[in-house]
């Protein structure tokens, strides 16, 4: 028996901004379910406005956001959050909170008025601490944790809210190269393991091609394309989405496609700058 999929995650027609101006326009978007979908565009495209209304953190304007054909916009709070769960970007923990306390609050969705706290809550918990390498970390506060370990944990907090699909918005963003494969490395794990749905905003075109499954690049609000890594990053999509000139080749590690900018400047063949340029 083929196990099944998580929920189906679509928008229909989609217009969403701030202050009465939209900053998406009429999307129609299609997360496969089960897989890795990765956002990208240039800054300002609509990426983080995406996430946050797909999260329904932000009403649409115009157009619905669906979970299995259904407007999220009428689904009750709590339910809903026990089947999407979203990381923003640059989350703040209350001072002086512990690891395992910030993750123990991915359970409340799961809590009901005057309930115990469960065995199947502590299991959750343990179990989120472990896949993300933070179990000896659980009494330590989150202000004496690196940027990397932090980051962790709020990913340990979203698995511990054990939903269906997950919405994480630039979770590698200050992180060093070693930490961003770390994380991005984390949630492919769990992606296997599970069979998460996870989409998320990521600014690296290269880290995007070769962690998602599925790419939808934005580009003024309006979708410009979308679809597996090879479809999606070629030199005519580069340069539509952030005008820039690119060669685009086969990443000898994961197979992916992988963009090389070319820039004003280029070494391959320039004549050495004279003493004057370099003064």
């Amino acid at each position: 028996m083929t196990a099944r999929l998580g929920p189906a995650l679509t928008t229909s027609q989609l217009c969403a901004g701030y202050g009465g101006a939209d900053i998406l326009h009429e999307l129609d978007v299609d997360v496969p379910p089960g897989r890795i979908t990765v956002i990208v565009g240039a800054n300002a495209s609509g990426k983080s406005t995406l996430l946050r209304t797909m999260s329904r953190l932000l009403k649409p304007s115009h157009g619905q956001v669906l979970l299995d054909g259904k407007a999220i916009h009428g689904t009750p709070t709590r339910e809903l959050a026990r089947i999407v769960g979203l990381l923003p970007q640059s989350p703040i923990a209350p001072e002086g909170i512990t690891v395992d306390d910030l993750v123990r609050r991915g359970r409340h969705p799961h809590s009901r008025l005057f309930s115990r706290w469960s065995a199947q809550d502590e299991a959750a918990v343990e179990q989120a601490l472990i896949a993300t390498r933070i179990l000896d970390l659980a009494e330590r506060p989150i202000d004496e944790l690196s940027g990397g370990q932090r980051q962790r944990v709020w990913i340990a907090m979203a698995l511990a809210q054990q939903t269906s699909i997950l919405l994480l918005d630039e979770p590698t963003t200050f992180l060093d190269i070693n930490h961003q494969i770390e994380i991005l490395d984390l949630l492919v794990d769990l992606n296997r393991a599970r069979g998460t749905t996870i989409v998320m905003v990521l600014h690296d075109l290269n880290l995007g091609a070769r962690y998602g499954d599925h790419l939808i690049a934005l580009a003024n609000g309006r979708l410009h394309a979308a679809g597996p890594p090879e479809q999606v990053l070629t030199q005519a999509n580069v340069q539509a989405v952030f005008g820039l000139q690119s060669h685009i080749l086969t990443d000898p590690t994961s197979g992916r496609p992988i963009m090389l900018p070319i820039g004003r400047h280029r070494m391959l063949g320039d004549p050495h700058p004279s003493e004057e340029t370099t003064r």
